[in-house]
């Protein structure tokens, strides 16, 4: 099923935004680079973020349905379930879910507000964290708003209702009453049942001085909330964000990936965003989730796999969408009930791939859980002899370093990285059995990797001389 054109430019306007505020701050010389990212509970850093699609999830497509699958998400390994919005939508059957016309209220085809306390509880049981989408930057043409405060929207020159990008009526953030409404419905969320997290649609098209007041109405109830914004925007983590969306670095992988740009670009791309944010900034890596079309679609199931291994690897938090743990290949349902297919034992051949996949998605998890050098670790590109095809960094912790060699590209290739090969003479592999060893004859690590192959691996060290005593 092809992604809807509604959708295509919902993903391609949640880029714009956000560049055009990087623009904005370039051009005024602002260097956020210079400034710290606020301080975060430690526990994010290890985080890793699951996106739950009710629709899609489970065969009741509601968060009752929802439930019994938590145990999956916790036994994969995340700990934190994004779910996709749930507040009451639009009247209108073709209508967006993220068209929302209450934002105090459950959509009913989502459940009820005891369903989403089950869900809550049932996701704290296990450990798991639960963030709600929250979608500020526009409302549907019905929101209640409409009719109980009118004034709370933005005025054309000729008094009418003034529309974004998709177009629909946008709040209006110079009125102090909307943004306490606002704010007040973020607390409800977060008081009243145990929410944890949001994450903020199109966070760049709201005033960060909006969401530096949510953080300080959110923090009363519950300091540890996660924000999480949908946006490059280079000040979000400064005083309100915890964590932002990396666009440039989805972009840059799939053009890697999919259209054959060198895979340096994905370094360059990490090199900016490192140069324009705060010190410390976090993001997000994902190469799948709602607003595009399934990464197994765009680059196979082994070019999909090498992503996450990518994901996975890199400073920051990852993310996946659900069903891409079993290579589930359906669009998003924006209304329409289409449940991910998780088995299918009828089919032997499916059946042992959606079961290796998901065993191999375990281990990605397990690995970085179990390696503090992937999640509070520096990261140190290294060059390679295949800068077209390969990528090439550590990860170090203390004494640890984590190796990683990358061929994102669909040919076998023989690549030379720029270590010594007496330091990295064989590393222990972190996603499958064995050692990996490397070519003694170049003085540096060399290495033959299949398409899509790749070596993550911790260093074995030398063992020091013991000497005798005579």
């Amino acid at each position: 099923m092809p992604v809807s054109f509604s959708v295509r430019r919902r993903a391609v306007a949640a880029l714009l935004l956000p560049f055009a505020l990087i623009v904005a701050a370039s051009a005024q010389n602002m260097s956020f680079s210079l400034q710290p990212a606020r301080s975060v509970p430690p526990w994010l850093y290890q985080s890793s973020i699951y996106e739950l699609w009710v629709n899609a999830f489970s065969k009741e497509g509601n968060l009752r349905g929802a439930i019994p699958g938590l145990k999956h998400i916790a036994d994969l390994g995340a700990n934190i379930v994004y779910l996709g919005p749930i507040a009451k939508r639009t009247a209108n059957p073709d209508g967006s879910p993220y068209s929302i016309a209450d934002y105090n209220a459950i959509d009913p085809q989502a459940g009820t507000a005891q369903d989403l306390r089950d869900f809550v509880s049932a996701a704290h049981k296990l450990h798991l964290k639960v963030m709600l989408d929250i979608v500020y930057y526009h409302t549907a043409p019905d929101n209640i708003m409409m009719k109980e405060n009118p004034s709370f929207y933005v005025k054309t020159r000729d008094g009418q209702i003034a529309r974004g990008f998709w177009p629909q009526p946008l709040p209006d953030y110079s009125n102090p009453k909307v943004r306490k409404y606002l704010v007040d419905s973020l607390v409800h969320w977060a008081r009243d049942f145990g929410i944890d997290g949001f994450r903020c649609d199109v966070g760049g098209g709201v005033p960060e001085s909006f969401w530096i007041q949510a953080r300080q109405a959110l923090d009363q109830v519950n300091p540890q909330i996660v924000m999480l914004s949908e946006s490059d925007r280079p000040d979000d983590q400064l005083r309100a964000f915890d964590i932002n969306y990396n666009f440039q670095g989805y972009l840059a992988l799939m053009k890697v990936m999919r259209d054959g740009a060198p895979a340096i670009d994905i370094r360059k791309s990490w090199e900016q965003m490192r140069a324009t944010f705060p010190e410390g900034a976090r993001f997000i890596h994902y190469d799948d989730n709602h607003d595009w079309p399934r990464a197994v679609m765009q680059l196979g199931r082994r070019g999909a796999y090498l992503a996450q291994v990518l994901d996975f690897t890199l400073d920051g938090v990852p993310f996946i969408y659900n069903g891409q743990e079993v290579n589930d290949a359906h669009a998003t349902p924006w209304r329409k009930l289409v449940p991910i297919r998780w088995s299918d034992p009828a089919n032997p051949a499916d059946e042992k791939s959606i079961e290796e996949t998901e065993a191999a998605y375990k281990r990605l998890f397990a690995m970085r859980n179990s390696q503090p050098a992937l999640t509070t670790g520096s990261l140190i590109w290294i060059d390679n002899t295949e800068p077209a095809s390969v990528l090439s960094f550590i990860r170090k912790k203390g004494n640890t370093r984590i190796l990683v060699i990358l061929n994102l590209s669909n040919r076998d290739v023989h690549v030379t990285v720029n270590l010594p090969v007496m330091d990295y003479w064989a590393v222990q592999n972190l996603l499958g059995p064995g050692k990996t060893w490397f070519s003694l004859y170049s003085g540096r690590v060399s290495a033959d990797l299949k398409a899509y192959g790749y070596v993550v691996g911790r260093q074995i060290l030398l063992a020091p001389l013991q000497l005798q005593d005579h």
